[in-house]
């Protein structure tokens, strides 16, 4: 009968390992240990912990974080310009209700019913504005607001008081004076309204500081036709020029516009020389093309100059 095989004792086996390790060279022998310690761990890990291994494909092929939803002011501004009032309306409320005690928001809940001829809410909202205002310049951008709101509802008269109130408390932006002379011009008061031009004259440039980059211009245009209902040509194309040539963006296309409107002012100018060739000099900013001249007016082409 076969003898069965003796499992040889620790002790007995622990001298011969330690006689083989002596003969395993340093660098195999470190080699060895690193990977009895190593495996096991490695093994555990794919089995245990198999979630904590990632695919680098993956990693990779991330999408990018998505870009910050825009704020509701910048929404409703948005909006505004795009002339979806009522969408700003709705964005415009948001803002106030994440700052309820500033001017801004109420001041563009206004500006925007107005547009939609909504006048007893646009006041309501440009009164409350009054209330958060915290400086003399915006309480005067409020007041010149209001007072177009009664312009535009044609109440000359009562605008006037406003676009004065509004002068008073910011003198040092001449728009509010050149909003008072349009008034005059309106009520028949042409001697006031020269008068009024005249302090504006002195220092015309300083309209530019307290415009915004989208209404650079706005100033010197509204002189423009200030100087057209009082016949004074020199002065219109003056003044004409420089707000093209500050935004030729918006006021080349709102120029030509009003030329070819009946109902505007400018309707009388179409024929104008100085006027075709102010145009024709900032119409190539925008690559409109030149603006030649036809029996029915001016018109766009894609050409250049001829």
């Amino acid at each position: 009968m076969r003898r069965a095989r003796e499992i040889p004792s620790r002790d007995a086996v622990r001298p011969r390992m330690v006689s083989i390790m002596k003969r395993i060279p340093g660098p195999v022998f470190f080699l060895v240990v690193f990977a009895l310690i190593a495996l096991p761990g490695c093994g555990k890990k794919d089995v245990r912990q198999d979630r904590m291994v990632f695919n680098l494909d993956e990693v990779f092929m991330r999408k990018e974080r998505p870009r910050e939803e825009e704020s509701w002011k910048v929404k409703g501004l948005r909006l505004a310009k795009e002339r979806d009032f009522i969408g700003a309306i709705e964005a415009f409320k948001r803002h106030v209700e994440e700052e309820p005690e500033e001017f801004f928001g109420f001041n563009a809940l206004a500006v925007s019913y107005k547009n939609l001829a909504d006048h007893s809410l646009a006041m309501t909202n440009y009164e409350r504005a009054l209330e958060f205002t915290d400086s003399a310049e915006e309480r005067a951008k409020v007041l010149a607001n209001i007072g177009n709101l009664y312009y535009s509802a044609n109440k000359p008269q009562a605008a006037l008081g406003y676009y004065k109130e509004a002068s008073s408390e910011f003198d040092r932006n001449p728009f509010y004076r050149i909003l008072i002379a349009r008034t005059f011009i309106s009520l028949k008061e042409h001697d006031r309204a020269r008068k009024v031009l005249a302090t504006v004259e002195e220092k015309p440039q300083a309209l530019e500081k307290y415009e915004s980059t989208e209404d650079q211009g706005g100033g010197y245009f509204l002189l423009a036709q200030c100087y057209l209902a009082l016949g004074e040509e020199e002065r219109l194309l003056k003044y004409a020029e420089r707000a093209l040539k500050a935004n030729p963006d918006r006021f080349v296309p709102r120029l030509r516009r009003e030329l070819n409107d009946e109902r505007s002012l400018l309707y009388t100018m179409k024929e104008d020389r100085g006027v075709k060739d102010i145009l024709t000099r900032y119409a190539d900013k925008l690559s409109l093309g030149s603006w030649l001249e036809h029996s029915e007016g001016l018109e766009a082409t894609s050409g250049k100059k001829q």
